[in-house]
């Protein structure tokens, strides 16, 4: 009953994978191929970022930003093992610290695309604005 309840928080992580399950594996198994997938955007946009940073600002802006991304994910890892000792007792723990991971980690492509791949006047970002919208209740 409780992964039924849960499986509905992770439907909308991203409509284009649907993570209800029949088994907590299977569910698992979806939510890992979820988080590639969003690793990967991260890495796209983490990328696109350190990029420009490199061609337009100083060079220890850049060496900051690799260190915050860095930091990020220790921050992330601390985070969503917390999470999954909070759900220790049950077989969810594991769903419920990869719904973690993903959320954070398209929270982190958010604020990189607004912070680094964004300009202050009307020049095209220099990637399409991340969606978290599913993340913020917005649909």
């Amino acid at each position: 009953m409780l992964l039924l309840a849960a499986l509905t928080l992770f439907a909308d992580q991203d409509r284009s994978i649907d993570c209800r399950g029949e088994t907590t594996p299977a569910v698992e198994a979806c939510l890992r191929q979820n988080l590639t997938k969003q690793e990967a955007e991260l890495a796209r946009y983490h990328d696109a970022a350190l990029a420009r940073l490199r061609r337009n600002s100083a060079k220890d802006v850049a060496i900051k930003f690799v260190d915050s991304q860095r930091r990020w994910l220790s921050y992330r890892e601390a985070e969503c093992g917390a999470v999954f000792a909070d759900w220790s007792g049950g077989t969810i723990r594991g769903t419920m610290e990869l719904d973690c991971e993903i959320r954070l980690t398209r929270l982190r492509t958010f604020a990189i695309w607004a912070q680094w791949l964004t300009y202050a006047d009307n020049t095209p970002p220099v990637l399409p604005r991340s969606p978290i919208g599913s993340l913020l209740g917005e649909r």
